[in-house]
């Protein structure tokens, strides 16, 4: 059993463990590990890797469950090993989009807790997704993890919430369309518009979220107007922003619907007091990286009155996300 001052070095050394995945992940060690156990002098061979340094990273993630070590210096796949694949539809593209351009900015977290703002645009010279802009390879891959970490939760949310009395569903900020393709799947009677900035609307386009039937695909800036609907889907895009400026979003969702019409935030609820979730590490990073953060109950629902909506209820899902039902505040 470690010590407190064992736990809290352990804690510390948190960063090596996530760079060393994003080592063997870039190199494409899970791939070469799909079919069966291989030595270290084949798989440094085939990575152009540095076989002792590849092979004290592998014996690191092997300690942590990645690899097994079957024999002095050869290495198969576990279970855990095998999500990391490119081809798998697991967390590969998250992790290499966390330990990139987001861990470089999540270094100068102290910036961001002396003063409220994003360590990302200090280090980067402009907010996250000014930059995700300009630089469309890095887009891409923040596309793909999306999906990647989108797994599972938008099954659990398209299942959780009954459209049955609406037509027109808009997904704000729907990115690659993965959970609008799943709400058109089970509500055949609706329509659908994915609204997103360009660099979204593309993966969408390119059906990386899966089959958008009757839907419209609409670029544009949510700061500035939303497109008409009788209900509005916003999955993890509140979390992005500082509340004035996802109220700003709430707000033009609420400007655009009809007076019947609901607003669907789907997000983590932060849980209370000590409770271990998650969650509460995603908030820190979105503190430094986009200047967003994870939200209380009460902090939405305060969040909606601000945009001229009353929160109505949170319905719970098979996944660790909620959907928070808003309708216009009378």
């Amino acid at each position: 059993m470690r010590t407190p001052s064992q736990q809290a070095i352990r804690l510390g050394f948190g960063f090596a463990i996530s760079q060393a995945l994003r080592a063997v992940i870039e190199l494409g060690v899970p791939d070469l590990l799909a079919d069966g156990e291989r030595p270290m002098d084949e798989l440094a061979a085939a990575t152009g890797a540095h076989p002792e340094a590849l092979y004290r990273v592998m014996r690191l993630l092997a300690s942590e469950g990645v690899f097994r070590e079957v024999e002095p210096h050869r290495f198969a796949l576990t279970d855990i090993g095998a999500t990391l694949r490119s081809g798998a539809a697991g967390p590969g593209d998250l992790v290499r989009m966390l330990n990139s351009e987001a861990y470089l900015a999540f270094a100068e977290l102290l910036h961001s807790v002396r003063t409220g703002k994003p360590a990302f645009d200090k280090v980067f010279g402009s907010p996250r997704f000014d930059w995700l802009s300009r630089h469309p390879e890095r887009a891409a891959l923040f596309q793909r993890a999306m999906v990647a970490i989108s797994q599972g939760s938008n099954e659990a949310v398209a299942g959780a919430y009954d459209f049955g009395s609406f037509t027109r569903v808009v997904d704000v900020g729907g990115g690659h369309g993965q959970l609008l393709s799943a709400i058109l799947a089970r509500n055949p009677h609706l329509t659908g518009v994915l609204f997103d900035l360009p660099s979204g609307t593309e993966a969408a386009r390119q059906e990386i979220g899966g089959n958008l039937p009757r839907t419209e695909i609409v670029a544009g800036d949510f700061f500035e107007n939303v497109p008409a609907g009788d209900v509005y889907m916003i999955k993890k895009v509140i979390h992005d922003w500082d509340d004035e400026r996802a109220a700003l979003i709430l707000r033009n969702c609420r400007k655009a619907m009809p007076p019947n019409g609901k607003v669907l935030v789907a997000e983590t609820l932060v849980p209370p007091g000590d409770e271990p979730g998650e969650i509460k590490t995603v908030d820190v990073i979105m503190l430094a990286v986009t200047g967003g953060l994870e939200r209380t109950e009460a902090q939405y629902a305060d969040l909606f009155a601000a945009a001229g909506l009353q929160l109505e209820r949170v319905i719970e899902t098979s996944a660790p996300i909620s959907i928070l039902e808003a309708a216009p505040a009378a």
